[in-house]
C-alpha cells in the first residue's frame, strides 16, 4: 500500500504537465494581465519558457500611462520575444525612448493599432518604422506628440492609404495643406481627431466633405477658424457621420448644427450659449458646391 502511495504522488500533474499549446496559451494567458505574465515568468527556468514562447502569440499590449518602475525593463523584454502585435497602446509612457520603440517596431510589422499619444520623449525617428514596415496599420493615435513634424505626415501619406482612424490632436506644427493632401490619399478614413490645430480651417472641412465620405467620427474641437460653412459642408457629403465633436468653436452655430441634429451625436445642446457677438453671419448652402 505504501509503495503504490509513493507512486501516485510521484505522478503528480503540474502546470507545466498541461498542454501548453491547446490549454495554457489558449484558454488561460487571454486571462492574464502583463504584470501576471512576469510575475509567472520569474518563478522557475521553465515558467520563463512557458511564458516567453507564450510572448511570441500574444496580439496586444497596453501599458497607457503606466510609468512604474521596471515598466522599462519588461518592455525590453517584450521587444525580444514579441513577434505577433497587432494593437499597442503605449500613451503617455515618459520612459519610452526611440531606441526601444524602434527596436520593438521592428520585429513587429503586423501591427494594425498603435497609440503614441502624449509620449514626449520620442521623435519622428520612431515612426519611420511605422511608416516604412507596418504596412498593415489602420489606427494611428498621436495626439499632443508636438515632435510630430510635416515631414513626418508627407512620409506617412505616401507610404500610407489604408489608414482608417487618425489622431493628431494638438499638434499645431501642422499644416492644413499637409493634412490635405493626406485626405486626399486615405479615402477610407473613419475617425478624425484635428482638436485644437491652428492651422484648420473650413477649407479642411470642404477637403473632408469631398474626401472622407465614410467619416464616422471628426473632432475639431478648439479649431476656432472654422465656421458654419464648413460643417454644413461636411454634413451635406458625409452622410455616415455618427459623432461631431465642436466645443470651443465660437464660429459653429446652430444654423449648421441643426441639420444633424436628430442623426449625429454632438457635444453641445441645442441651447448652447454662442458667443453671439462675435459670430459672423454667415450664410449656408451656396458655398458646398466648392466642394
Amino acid at each position: 500500500m505504501s509503495d503504490s502511495g509513493s507512486a501516485d504522488d510521484s505522478t503528480e500533474l503540474t502546470l507545466f504537465d498541461i498542454a501548453w499549446e491547446d490549454v495554457l496559451y489558449a484558454v488561460l494567458f487571454p486571462f492574464l494581465s502583463l504584470k501576471d505574465l512576469f510575475n509567472l515568468r520569474c518563478c522557475s527556468r521553465l515558467s520563463k519558457q512557458l511564458v516567453d514562447d507564450g510572448f511570441r502569440r500574444i496580439r496586444n499590449i497596453n501599458l497607457s500611462g503606466n510609468n512604474s518602475s521596471g515598466v522599462e525593463t519588461a518592455f525590453q523584454v517584450l521587444s525580444q520575444k514579441c513577434r505577433s502585435i497587432r494593437t499597442v497602446n503605449l500613451a503617455k509612457c515618459n520612459w519610452l525612448q526611440d531606441g526601444d520603440l524602434s527596436r520593438f517596431l521592428r520585429t513587429n510589422t503586423k501591427i494594425t493599432k498603435i497609440n503614441l499619444s502624449e509620449c514626449h520623449n520620442i521623435s519622428t525617428t520612431s515612426l519611420q518604422p511605422i511608416i516604412i514596415e507596418c504596412k498593415d496599420l489602420l489606427a494611428l493615435k498621436l495626439a499632443r506628440c508636438n515632435w510630430l513634424t510635416i515631414g513626418a505626415m508627407e512620409a506617412l501619406t505616401l507610404h500610407h492609404s489604408q489608414i482608417q482612424e487618425l489622431d493628431i490632436s494638438y499638434c499645431s506644427s501642422l499644416s492644413e495643406r499637409c493634412i490635405t493632401i493626406f485626405l486626399q490619399n486615405c479615402r477610407l478614413l473613419k475617425t478624425l481627431s484635428l482638436a485644437y490645430i491652428p492651422s484648420v480651417t473650413d477649407n479642411l472641412l470642404y477637403s473632408i466633405a469631398k474626401n472622407s465620405n465614410a467619416m464616422k467620427h471628426l473632432n475639431i474641437i478648439g479649431c476656432q477658424m472654422t465656421t458654419d460653412r464648413g460643417v454644413g459642408a461636411v454634413s451635406l457629403y458625409c452622410t455616415q457621420l455618427e459623432s461631431l465633436m465642436v466645443r470651443d468653436c465660437p464660429y459653429i452655430t446652430e444654423r449648421s448644427l441643426a441639420l444633424l441634429r436628430g442623426r449625429v451625436f454632438i457635444d453641445r445642446s441645442r441651447d448652447y450659449q454662442q458667443q453671439l457677438n462675435i459670430a459672423p453671419n454667415v450664410g449656408l448652402p451656396r458655398l458646398y458646391l466648392q466642394v
